[in-house]
């Protein structure tokens, strides 16, 4: 039996959305590290990447597919605190046209892990004892930015928790995961990247 594979909006499509929706965000207080109880926290956690500095413009290569190579940037942070047992990585996007911030990864692992290499967090590469959830597009594992053409500049807010206690399976950002990090998190950290394209589609520095 044959399927029909997706059909991708036409190009002007997009652009003209992204033009037309430029100044719709959905803001930074949709981010889960904006939450009262998590904002909170202390921001003790060293989170960084050779592949951008915070604030920083990120590779193509780690773009979404169609726009680049959807590898996900190398991360690695410092010593999780002495009680903690795993971490938890959230990467999401404030700045689309939408009603709240949108995922583009989910994933956790135990505190013995403190760097993963690019690419580590794609769909079928992860590391003994890393799991990947299904992010806001439906997938397991990092989905790159692909930010509407000529919208303007999209931050990627990767945050990193230190956890007292290994996440449930089932944990949804959209659900769980919210109510779940209130009573396991005990430190963050956070690192910016940043990514656009102007209305003809191409990439272009922030």
């Amino acid at each position: 039996m044959s399927t029909v594979a997706p059909r991708r909006p036409h190009p002007w499509v997009l652009r003209w959305a992204g033009l037309l929706t430029r100044g719709r965000h959905a803001g930074d207080t949709s981010l889960a590290c904006s939450d009262e109880a998590l904002a909170r926290l202390p921001l003790a956690l060293d989170l960084r990447s050779t592949g951008f500095a915070h604030g920083g413009a990120m590779a193509r290569r780690h773009a979404g597919e169609g726009v680049g190579d959807n590898r996900s940037p190398a991360l690695a942070w410092n010593a999780l605190p002495p009680q903690a047992t795993h971490w938890l990585l959230l990467c999401e996007d404030p700045d689309v046209p939408m009603a709240r911030a949108i995922t583009h990864l989910l994933a956790w692992g135990p505190r013995a892990i403190d760097a993963l290499a690019e690419g580590a967090l794609n769909a079928g590469h992860a590391p003994t004892g890393v799991a990947l959830v299904l992010n806001g597009l439906g997938r397991s594992g990092y989905d790159g930015p692909r930010p509407l053409p000529g919208h303007g500049p999209h931050r990627y807010v990767f945050q990193l928790y230190a956890l007292d206690a290994a996440p449930p399976a089932g944990l949804s950002r959209e659900t769980t995961l919210l109510p779940w990090l209130r009573t396991h998190a005990l430190s963050r950290g956070r690192l910016d990247g940043l990514f656009r394209r102007d209305w003809r589609q191409r990439p272009i520095a922030p």
